[in-house]
């Protein structure tokens, strides 16, 4: 008897021309006049989703290597056509439930996209009955007709998670929620929410490979591994690669079975970090219901600054102050050295006289060795030369964890290499000739997604990926991954990778035998291949070709301790949200918030006490503290997830991120330029005074300081930044006339900040209407004819009530209207009076209700309005040295 195998069933081979690939292929489907050759991984993908629903299995995983694609549109756009085409014929039961289908996820932009793709000459939008979902709960066709949600019993939904958790007032059919498109988990679980508050009868979710459900529902999943994408391009070749729309790019070249490694040896800082991650470990296991003392909590933020730290801390240290990242190294370890733990009692107190003199001990000293002559910088550059040499004419990709160290290791970059500065942070473009020769040399963090292309790419990981993060190894986004990882750590990540591709064929293994799929691959799990080293940094350079030697007790021993310090380690580096301060706090340590009171329905918001948030005054567009705002002061707030300014949404749309990214680059750039100048003149009057002396005419130094604190975002005169970058001696600003592109990127930003002023409240009163007035006209066409409407449906304007005390709470109930309690339906009155949902109420209880969902996605362009609160961490001061130990 034959072999049946899984892609015998996925892609049958005897497909006659009624088979729904066949007659989309022979009518042509066309993404921008180009025609989409749908592949044998987009055939297997969607041929293993209709098996799944016609068998019952209500919630599907789909693991995808990651990148930027658009499977999610893909999926919704074939389970509308198979129900439609079901509809018009009438035959063998449909698998798609009754009721709309809703593709759900944060600016997946289905729209537009549906308006860019057509079948034969009949456009997707158009035939497939498309409609976004509004802030209101109502959707909206392309022709700007509002309907209820109920009159579409059959139609094709968005919803873009900005709007928050709109209500259809129905139920729905099937959701399809892109999670890639969501920058953290607590959105995915909003999505998921929100199909379980709308009765959804099926779930699909589009997420990358290494990721998780983590939510009580039954999946049936299915990763797209390198052994099964590796089977199905040996088994059924590989199509042409066009757009974002299939994973035909995924197949241009053989998956590696796993990444290849770049080992390094060096015994002291292999040493000080077993004791230190030693250290961290042991807090962990304190059994105790307090949050950890301040001072432990600051060495593993200063531990995990460090690691990702390939270059200058110094120079990171401004980034990560710059950007609002929280404390730098150096304010850290000020913090770890004068921190105490004198007073604790019971479990805190052994842990005082046992674990934490070593725990300090071995976290400064590795702050020491850093700060003085980053040994892992040469090998860095060491590295990139290699792959330039061994790829030539391969983009060569540097990833970090954070964006402060990717601006950092880009800066350094371009001063050694001496490269374009602006273009090291930013993505390449897809195609072949986004290499543009061996120059090709970009540094981004993992944060930043790249499509997936047919062109090699090649890229460097620095250090090991958390287990969060096995999954970034494998991405789609390049053809060939090393990590660079210091002898001690390949046996953890080693492991790392094993258990995955291990946990992998187990959840392909009981999928193929749910939907009777047939045999799948055996899994493969080969060594780690040893790219490059091991190279000893603490001495001569051993050959290229010796292999790495597993010493057991280093590879052991911190193989089990690096997976005890995943778990507090991650808890603790949670990035600050945008528009904090630079002081770190604990992460689940309570941050000042204050209540505000709004109208017209009384939500109450929580706001950081600290920060800075958008009014509307008069005509004026601007940002102000939240303790300044009184009553009847006009609020925007986002409603869901995205970007809490309408300033920089509007940004983001008008550019790309590329774009946005290099305005952000050479903003930073310039505050830069203007803090060295104040470091060097002393007080900000001599600022003035040198700038006179160059031919200035800026009126008073109190102008000069807010080009600091980013309060202006340049120099109204152009000429004004090229001063102050003759002054810094800042070769980045003066060269290439990066100065005056400066200039008029600047430029650009105030006029849109002075127009939104003047239109934003009336185009979003429009907006809410969804009638297109002057208002909306006007800002369309300050935002170069692009239509905003959905972006003003993501803000509400709110006019603030009344201002209520100030307490402590969880960072993630800051910044949205707490849910009512399903136990009990209150009126608009007793909301007011009750103290559960109503903090103004004379007697709060716990922040607990309170705490329901968290804002913590990081943007491009926060460094436009962020403060420079903090400018201990600047390259130009010597390291701090700690003092005796008490």
């Amino acid at each position: 008897m034959a072999r049946v195998t899984y892609l015998d069933c996925l892609v049958p081979p005897d497909a006659g021309p009624a088979d729904f690939f066949e007659r989309v292929q022979a009518l042509r489907m066309t993404d921008r006049g180009r025609t989409v050759d749908l592949g044998p991984l987009d055939r297997a993908t969607l041929t293993l989703l209709s098996r799944a629903l016609s068998s019952d299995q209500h919630s599907v995983y789909l693991g995808l290597p990651r990148g930027r694609h658009d499977l999610a549109v893909l999926i919704g756009i074939y389970l509308q056509l198979v129900r439609r085409g079901a509809e018009l014929t009438g035959g063998s039961p449909c698998p798609v439930p009754d009721g709309p289908v809703v593709v759900v996820g944060l600016r997946t932009n289905v729209t537009v996209r549906l308006a860019q793709l057509a079948i034969g000459r009949q456009n997707l939008s158009r035939a497939l009955r498309m409609q976004r979902i509004r802030g209101d709960g109502r959707v909206v066709d392309l022709r700007g007709k509002i309907t209820r949600a109920v009159d579409s019993p059959s139609g094709l939904f968005y919803l873009n998670t900005a709007l928050g958790r709109p209500s259809l007032g129905t139920s729905v059919g099937t959701v399809v929620i892109d999670r890639t498109s969501m920058a953290n988990d607590q959105s995915w679980e909003r999505a998921l929410a929100w199909a379980s508050e709308h009765d959804a009868a099926r779930v699909v979710a589009v997420a990358d490979l290494g990721t998780q459900p983590g939510s009580n529902r039954a999946w049936t999943q299915w990763p797209w591994t390198p052994a099964l994408r590796t089977d199905v391009r040996h088994t059924l070749g590989h199509r042409p690669a066009y757009g974002p729309l299939t994973s035909n790019a995924l197949l241009a070249h053989r998956p590696a079975a796993a990444p290849s490694v770049a080992v390094y040896r060096h015994e002291q800082l292999a040493e000080l970090y077993r004791t230190v991650v030693a250290g961290v470990v042991a807090a962990r296991r304190v059994h105790t219901l307090e949050p950890w003392p301040q001072p432990i909590a600051d060495a593993v933020r200063l531990l995990n600054l460090l690691w990702c730290s390939w270059g200058s801390i110094g120079r990171q240290d401004a980034w990560q102050v710059l950007m609002g990242r929280g404390s730098g190294a150096r304010a850290l370890a000020r913090s770890v050295s004068r921190g105490t733990l004198e007073g604790r009692a019971g479990p805190w107190e052994l842990f005082r006289e046992t674990q934490w003199p070593d725990l300090r001990r071995g976290v400064l000293n590795l702050y020491e060795l850093l700060y003085d002559g980053n040994p892992r910088w040469d090998l860095l550059l060491a590295l990139i030369d290699w792959a330039r040499a061994d790829r030539a004419g391969v983009p060569v990709l540097v990833r970090t964890r954070s964006r402060s160290a990717a601006a950092a290791v880009a800066e350094e970059l371009a001063d050694a290499l001496g490269g374009d500065a602006d273009s090291l942070p930013l993505a390449p473009r897809p195609g072949p000739a986004a290499g543009g020769g061996a120059g090709a040399l970009h540094v981004m963090p993992y944060a930043e997604r790249l499509v997936w292309d047919a062109s090699p790419r090649f890229e460097l990981h620095l250090g090991v990926p958390s287990t969060l993060r096995t999954g970034v190894l494998f991405s789609g986004a390049a053809d060939e991954h090393v990590a660079v990882v210091e002898q001690s750590e390949y046996t953890w990540l080693e492991r790392s990778a094993s258990r995955a591709l291990h946990g992998w064929h187990e959840q392909i293994r009981q999928t193929a035998a749910v939907l009777r799929l047939g045999e799948v691959p055996e899994p493969a799990t080969p060594p780690l291949p040893v790219a490059y080293g091991p190279v000893d940094l603490s001495g001569p350079s051993l050959a290229p070709e010796e292999p790495p030697q597993h010493d057991s007790r280093l590879a052991l021993d911190l193989s089990a301790l690096f997976e005890d310090y995943d778990a507090p380690a991650r808890a603790i580096s949670i990035p600050a949200a945008p528009g904090r301060g630079a002081t770190a706090v604990a992460a689940d340590g309570p941050v000042p918030a204050t209540a505000v009171l709004t109208e017209p329905d009384g939500a109450v918001l929580w706001l950081r006490s600290d920060e800075q948030v958008d009014v509307l005054i008069g005509q004026r567009y601007a940002r102000m503290p939240v303790t300044a705002l009184t009553p009847g002061s006009r609020l925007l707030r986002a409603r869901g997830d995205g970007p809490s300014r309408l300033h920089d949404r509007l940004v983001m749309v008008i550019h790309d991120s590329a774009e946005v990214t290099a305005m952000d680059t050479m903003i930073g750039y310039f505050r830069q330029a203007i803090t060295t100048v104040h470091e060097q003149r002393g007080s900000w009057p001599n600022v003035l005074t040198a700038l006179k002396n160059l031919g200035s005419e800026v009126s008073s130094w109190q102008a000069v300081s807010k080009w600091a604190d980013g309060s202006v975002i340049a120099p109204e005169d152009p000429q004004d930044i090229h001063r102050v970058a003759l002054l810094a001696r800042d070769t980045r600003l003066t060269a290439g006339g990066t100065w005056q592109r400066l200039a008029r990127m600047a430029e650009e930003l105030r006029r849109l900040h002075r127009a939104l002023g003047h239109t934003a409240a009336a185009a979003m009163t429009e907006a809410a209407r969804g009638t297109e007035g002057p208002a909306l006209r006007q800002l369309k066409t300050l935002c170069s004819g692009i239509d905003v409407s959905e972006v003003l449906e993501e803000f509400d304007l709110v006019v603030v009530r009344r201002i209520g005390g100030q307490k402590g709470m969880s960072a993630d109930a800051l910044g949205r209207v707490p849910r009512p309690p399903q136990r009990k339906q209150l009126t608009t009155g007793d909301a007011v009076n009750d103290a559960r949902t109503n903090p103004l109420a004379p007697h709060p209880d716990s922040a607990a209700d309170n705490q329901r969902e968290t804002v913590l996605i990081d943007h491009l362009t926060r460094v436009l309005a962020d403060r420079l609160a903090d400018r201990s961490g600047a390259e130009s001061l010597r390291p701090w040295v700690p003092g005796p130990e008490p």
